[in-house]
């Protein structure tokens, strides 16, 4: 789709943006289209079997080949996607949104992470990484890891956002995150308005992965 539109549309700059799963699929695909200008990458989902805990790993591949069918929900992980409450609220009252997921559809899930994180060593296309320091979704494990990986001549800006979760785009300071991804589209090299942007060398990295 993205060489389509390329090819349709060959004066008009061409931005991908992957929010979690799509963020993973976006960095699966980003050699495909050269004619990309740019990604963001909004909370990716790279946790993939290499950086789960043992225990993780063998219990998923064990049940996706017992019970591959077999649905599972979020209840009882006691964790928060958002700061946004009433957000997700009213997707909770949407029909529309999958409550329940099969175990073969996460160990799919996983298998794309694991291809996403290593192909994070080849990211060639200047990305914006962006990434909330209360995500509890994507853990900060496998994030350090894909920061370690990327490439040293990448062109490459990350910002991390102290009070941001997951659902960056959804989280109530909303507003901040897109005005940085409005301003990079624009200008790669600008200043982004939030102010929050870090190089993975810093000192809020380090603090961010020293346990990781």
């Amino acid at each position: 789709m993205a060489s389509l539109l390329c090819a349709r549309h060959p004066d008009l700059p061409l931005f991908l943006l992957g929010e979690s799963m799509g963020g993973a699929v976006v960095m699966n695909m980003q050699r495909e289209a050269p004619c990309i200008r740019g990604i963001v990458l909004v909370g990716p989902a790279v946790w993939g079997w290499q950086t789960m805990p043992f225990w993780q790993r063998n219990s998923l591949r064990l049940a996706a080949h017992v019970a591959p069918g077999k649905t599972l929900t979020g209840k009882g992980l006691k964790i928060t996607p958002s700061d946004n409450i009433e957000m997700l609220r009213a997707l909770g009252r949407d029909p529309l949104v999958i409550k329940a997921t099969r175990i073969d559809t996460i160990y799919g899930l996983t298998s794309l992470m694991e291809a996403a994180l290593l192909s994070s060593a080849e990211l060639a296309t200047p990305t914006l990484i962006l990434y909330g320091e209360q995500d509890e979704i994507i853990p900060r494990n496998p994030t350090c890891d894909m920061l370690k990986r990327l490439p040293a001549n990448a062109v490459t800006r990350v910002v991390l956002y102290p009070e941001g979760y997951h659902m960056l785009l959804r989280d109530l300071q909303a507003d901040v995150v897109l005005q940085d991804v409005v301003s990079w589209i624009h200008n790669q090299s600008a200043t982004l308005p939030s102010a929050l942007e870090v190089n993975t060398g810093t000192s809020r990295t380090r603090l961010l992965c020293e346990d990781a």
